[in-house]
């Protein structure tokens, strides 16, 4: 019993002890000067922090609370549980700090920076503010942020601050940023200050947004250079605006704030995107051909995912936007440097003011990663000088476009009359081409006619010579002598050839209005039945081509040509045995022929002589001089050429083209 009494003692003496090391731990306080709270920068209650996980305490409850640990403000993601494990990003606390200031002393505030989070304040037992709803879940918690000045009690030395913080979206949880006290008016300067750089900047920036996209929009949408600039601008300042004021979950109560965060996260990547569409459209000549592709591809890439992701992960991208932008900030950088060495075009003012907004850009991500205040505000105040000499040499910009659209619009005129007057010019050309026409369908009428009287007319009486001839040799059969039987044969010779050359002329004047319909056949086959007709006791040597081809023409005309040529390569042949060989290759857009033979040839000066209508050569009889010519006429009509090869006794090739 008595070891069992001391041992009960002893436990009794422990805990006391303990108690009384919390109570006096909660009663630490920290002491501050006059002096210290006329500091310019004021009193950054940064230390000493009483912290209490998973706690929402009252300050009537907090004296019979342990706090987790004493802390600095910081992300309590940093902060180790009693596992010395690291406390996760999303959760609710406490916070609790007290601290004494001599009772002489100006007029003294708080001010609280933005939480990522909802909060929950107390001073001195007394409840000060709310923002948003502090809950123990996610359903129950309404996040809000927004600064706070909070004066405190003049007659008042000693005080206790009491926050709760509740978090379940942000990856960083708790109070972050450091509360600072100091003297009404320091707090109050800053305030006003940075209150008066954002107005400043959201409005320039909005208003310089919605003019150049109404510019762009129903003026001059020639130039996306402005297009960009003017998304630029607005998204600049709806991040802004959104940032520090959130003025859409003050007009709705209710709103999700992950949707609020969430668009404020997606207008920085419209920032980053329109800034590189901006900057590889004005110096297009010096960036890569994939810049631009690469830059939209990757933000999309970044906006799907932060519209997919849930709390807290979505939070998580800035980290490696801004590393992107980081490199995508020293590629522009790299390529304005070499535009200006390498003397272009472009305005340098304008390129100037790019390499000032780059460094722009850097200083923001530098000093948003320091949460450097006073340095962000003059990066505003940088952001609004050089977005506005952008604005002003864009103006430039299109003022000289305008001034070219105006020139190239008078030239246009100018054309345009040069136009109407060619066109007049062309009207009164279309009326004699019509008036031709007219000349030309009644010469053709009368080329038939003519053809009528040729073949009707001319013919018959040729005809009746022929036999009256005839006639007159059978009556005088027996009284002839030989002189009247010569001239009565080369009579009837001559009346024969004088009917061929009638004949000839007759089919040349019908080659234009021949059958021209195509089809596809076997050159082989045709010129089988074409060989047959002419040659049919095979008294010659005939070889067709090797390869046999299917060709899309005229068959009519292309059989017209062939038969022509190989009666002559036979009928003026002068070799016992006549041989003829035939050959055929096919192009990309024409067919190739050729028609060879072993007869007497013919002189060079002849060769083009033999295609003229009606000319023929000494040596030959019996021959119109029309055949060649009605050849050459069809291989002209379909787009081809034909070209004589011989040399007196040794032969003669004829070879012509036939377009596709």
């Amino acid at each position: 019993m008595k070891h069992i009494f001391f041992l009960l003692l002893f436990i009794i003496s422990v805990n006391t002890v303990f108690s009384l090391n919390a109570v006096e731990e909660n009663k630490a306080s920290l002491n501050f000067s006059s002096n210290q709270l006329s500091q310019k920068s004021g009193i950054k209650l940064n230390n000493n922090w009483q912290f209490y996980w998973k706690q929402l305490v009252s300050p009537k409850d907090i004296q019979e609370k342990i706090p987790l640990d004493t802390v600095n403000l910081t992300s309590w993601t940093n902060y180790l549980d009693n596992n010395s494990e690291h406390l996760p990003s999303l959760g609710y606390a406490t916070y609790r700090l007290n601290f004494s200031i001599p009772k002489k002393r100006p007029r003294t505030s708080l001010y609280l920076p933005r939480i990522n989070a909802s909060s929950k304040i107390w001073i001195n037992g007394v409840f000060i503010t709310e923002i948003g709803r502090v809950g123990t879940s996610k359903t129950t918690t309404l996040h809000r942020k927004f600064t706070k000045i909070i004066p405190l009690e003049t007659n008042e030395t000693h005080f206790e601050i009491v926050i709760q913080v509740a978090n379940f979206y942000h990856r960083k949880g708790g109070i972050t940023k450091p509360i600072i006290l100091g003297e009404d008016d320091l707090i109050s300067e800053k305030k006003s200050i940075q209150n008066m750089v954002d107005m400043f900047f959201i409005g320039s920036f909005s208003f310089v947004g919605l003019l150049f996209l109404v510019f762009y929009l129903f003026l001059w949408n020639k130039d996306q250079a402005i297009l960009y600039f003017s998304l630029m601008c607005i998204a600049l300042s709806y991040h802004t605006l959104n940032q520090r004021y959130a003025p859409l979950s003050k007009i709705f109560e209710d709103i999700n704030w992950v949707f609020l965060a969430k668009s404020e996260y997606i207008s920085t990547y419209v920032i980053g995107l329109t800034a590189s569409l901006f900057f590889d459209l004005i110096l297009k000549n010096f960036v890569h051909k994939w810049y631009a592709k690469s830059i939209l591809y990757i933000l999309i890439v970044f906006t799907l995912f932060q519209i997919v992701l849930p709390a807290p992960y979505f939070t998580q991208l800035i980290s490696p936007f801004l590393i992107f932008m980081l490199l995508n900030i020293g590629y522009m950088f790299i390529i304005t440097i070499k535009s200006i060495i390498k003397k272009s075009k472009i305005s340098k003012l304008l390129l100037i003011n790019i390499v000032l907004a780059i460094f722009i850009f850097l200083g923001n991500i530098i000093f948003y990663l320091d949460k450097n205040e006073i340095a962000l505000i003059y990066i505003k105040l940088g952001y609004i000088l050089v977005f506005l000499l952008i604005s002003m040499l864009l103006l430039q910009r299109f003022s000289i476009s305008f001034h070219r659209l105006e020139k190239a619009n008078f030239k246009g005129v100018k054309q345009r009359q040069e136009i109407i007057a060619q066109t007049k010019e062309l009207s009164e050309v279309n009326l004699k081409l019509t008036e031709n026409l007219k000349l030309l369908k009644n010469n053709n009428e009368e080329l038939d006619d003519f053809n009528h009287i040729v073949s009707h007319d001319l013919k018959t009486p040729l005809i009746s010579v022929y036999t009256l001839t005839s006639f007159i040799e059978e009556d005088l059969k027996e009284k002839m002598d030989n002189n009247i039987k010569s001239h009565i044969i080369m009579i009837k010779d001559v009346v024969s050839k004088m009917e061929d050359s009638i004949n000839g002329l007759l089919e040349y004047s019908k080659i234009a209005k021949g059958n021209k319909s195509k089809e596809t056949f076997s050159i082989n086959k045709t010129l089988k039945e074409i060989v047959g007709l002419i040659n049919p006791n095979n008294n010659c040597i005939i070889n067709l081509p090797k390869n046999d081809i299917n060709i899309y023409t005229s068959q009519i005309e292309l059989e017209h040509v062939f038969q022509n040529l190989i009666e002559n390569s036979l009928k003026y042949n002068d070799k016992e045995k006549a041989i003829i060989d035939i050959s055929v290759v096919k192009n990309d857009n024409e067919y190739l022929f050729s028609i060879s033979d072993n007869g007497p040839g013919v002189d060079k000066e002849y060769h083009d002589k033999i295609f003229k209508i009606f000319n023929q050569l000494d040596t030959i009889d019996n021959s119109t001089g029309v055949g060649l010519a009605i050849v050459k006429k069809i291989i002209s009509n379909n787009n081809g050429v034909i070209n004589v090869s011989s040399e007196k006794n040794k032969g003669l090739t004829i070879s012509f083209s036939w377009k596709i």
